[in-house]
């Protein structure tokens, strides 16, 4: 299994919860989206699901005596998270430590490196503020947006499209991220897949998709590249 890490053409990450520790800050958002708007609480599985399939998810949020105002009240959402989100990933939102030294030791070998996400284009450039803070963002030679891929995670499509950009078969590729849905989609692209503990599922979760390798963090994927 080592070597089938080792000696891949390229690698890929999830963002959220895999590169970046955003996960907490996804909950304290969706904390001030939801009173802000005059919504009640919901359990962190639903921001989980939100974290996951972005905009539908939040129709599980309304509450049935409001489900006469959902359109209004997921628009509202989605403005009110826009404002929010850009101060928070500015101001909370670090890198999960060992990346800057994880993309050197990659950037040595001349291996590219892509991001898949499930974040929308026009959020990109806030959601890559912690690796422009670490001087790292500039080590990407892809980053797939969600409207890049004609289906989202789990479907194997954007990983194929990075795999497209970077010039490399997707046998040949590595992908590693934080969540069931980036193990399904690793495995559908027919990539080596990599968990990692740093985000939205567990040991226990990830386990369940047979990924090639189950990790703490991406920081002990360096000794694989060093």
């Amino acid at each position: 299994m080592k070597d089938k890490i080792a000696t891949v053409k390229s690698v890929m990450f999830d963002l959220d919860g895999t590169l970046i520790d955003s996960v907490p800050t996804y909950y304290r958002l969706m904390e001030s989206i939801l009173q802000a708007v005059g919504l009640p609480p919901v359990p962190k599985p639903v921001v989980a699901e939100f974290m996951i399939r972005g905009r539908d998810a939040l129709e599980l949020m309304i509450p049935a005596e409001m489900a006469d105002q959902k359109k209004e009240l997921i628009d509202r959402c989605i403005r009110v998270g826009r404002r929010m989100s850009r101060n928070m990933f500015r101001d909370e939102v670090h890198v999960i430590p060992g990346v800057r030294k994880l993309f050197s030791v990659i950037g040595h070998r001349n291996i590219p490196i892509g991001v898949v996400t499930s974040t929308k284009r026009s959020n990109i450039r806030h959601k890559l503020t912690p690796l422009a803070r670490n001087g790292i963002d500039g080590a990407l030679s892809a980053v797939i947006a969600i409207e890049d891929a004609p289906r989202r995670k789990p479907a194997p499509d954007p990983l194929m499209v990075c795999a497209d950009q970077l010039a490399v078969p997707p046998r040949d590729c590595l992908y590693v991220g934080d969540s069931r849905e980036d193990l399904q989609a690793g495995r559908a692209a027919g990539m080596t897949s990599v968990g990692v503990l740093t985000g939205l599922d567990d040991r226990e979760s990830l386990a369940q998709e047979s990924p090639t390798m189950i990790l703490d963090s991406v920081a002990d994927l360096i000794p694989f590249y060093s």
